[in-house]
């Protein structure tokens, strides 16, 4: 099996064009790949072959200035660049028949995905993808966080000896930082626990056949997040706290399983193209730090609402006034 490193960059449009470009389409369109950039490895993770393509975008067919600034690709460029129906048969003959994609960070493959679904081209060979940046994580310092692929680099010596944000560049860094890591053991674990969730899907997606929900507090009350089940033994999760909301529409719960022990169920609650609510939603094993930072954030959480719902003073003259009226109307001692 050969491994394909892939890079993308999109254009995007502004927030009322992309609208009206998805309602047409009756499809999610966030952003229209303009490059794709991969490097292919052997199963030894030997370097042995390259790929790099401009893409004439279809939808938003003016380059943003800040994708220009930060990519390098300008209005010329597109004009003369490759359809997608053309450039993505291309690029899936030089995968070949066996290969699994390497990218770092989970949003390439759905952005390609979308673009797909948009030309109704077929994308059910991008199944196969490990994100770099979990076993990147896994086996450096265990961390959580979202790692920069230049981090990755600094942290392996890596020079930055290309211009970054060239879709062929960032595969190339890419494959150097596999070369580093023991990639055949990370997508070993990554199979036996899908990722670091134990679930990851998406529902009211209106572009994969369902309705959407109208507002997000149906969303919310739908029984696969109000009463979830175990994603490993099926068993009915049990609620150990409170839904905690946070910025953007992101919503947190600790559920307990009684063979597999704390889950976190984690949501980010999203518009569809006709104005309906997803949400992609995971869940996850919960550590001893991010329960911590959970009942933290739930508490803090708390007491701001408490705050807020804090009933106001009178103003100083209203005080004065009703002191006043109640002193007229007391009766003077005998």
């Amino acid at each position: 099996m050969n491994y394909i490193s892939l890079d993308l960059e999109w254009n995007q449009a502004y927030a009322q064009k992309a609208l009206a470009v998805q309602k047409r389409l009756e499809c999610r369109l966030r952003g229209e790949v303009i490059q794709i950039g991969a490097v292919k490895l052997d199963e030894d993770l030997n370097l042995i072959g390259s790929y790099r393509i401009t893409v004439k975008p279809k939808f938003f067919k003016v380059i943003q200035r800040y994708v220009m600034r930060l990519t390098g690709i300008d209005q010329t460029m597109l004009d003369h660049g490759t359809p997608l129906p053309e450039a993505i048969e291309r690029f899936h003959r030089w995968c070949g028949e066996d290969f699994a994609f390497l990218t770092w960070g989970p949003d390439d493959i759905p952005m390609l995905e979308d673009n797909l679904r948009a030309h109704r081209l077929d994308g059910s060979w991008l199944h196969r993808v490990y994100d770099l940046q979990l076993i990147f994580n896994r086996q450096t310092d265990g961390s959580k966080n979202q790692r920069s692929l230049e981090y990755a680099m600094e942290h392996f010596g890596i020079e930055q000896n290309l211009p970054a944000h060239d879709a062929l560049n960032d595969a190339y860094f890419t494959a150097l930082v596999a070369q580093r890591l023991d990639v055949a053991a990370g997508i070993a674990q990554y199979d036996e626990r899908r990722g670091d969730n134990l679930l990851t899907t998406v529902i009211g997606d209106a572009d994969g056949g369902e309705k959407g929900f109208s507002t997000p507090e149906l969303l919310l009350a739908d029984e696969r997040v109000a009463t979830p089940t175990c994603p490993l033994c099926s068993a009915p999760l049990t609620p150990l706290d409170n839904l905690l909301h946070s910025k953007g529409q992101r919503y947190t719960r600790l559920f307990s399983c009684k063979e597999h022990g704390k889950l976190f169920l984690r949501m980010h609650l999203l518009r569809n193209f006709n104005e309906t609510w997803r949400a992609k939603y995971v869940i996850l094993p919960a550590d001893e730090a991010g329960e911590k930072d959970y009942r933290k954030r739930l508490q803090d959480s708390a007491v701001a609402t408490t705050r807020r719902r804090r009933p106001r003073r009178k103003p100083r003259q209203a005080q004065e006034a009703s002191t006043q009226g109640s002193d007229a109307a007391t009766p003077s001692p005998q």
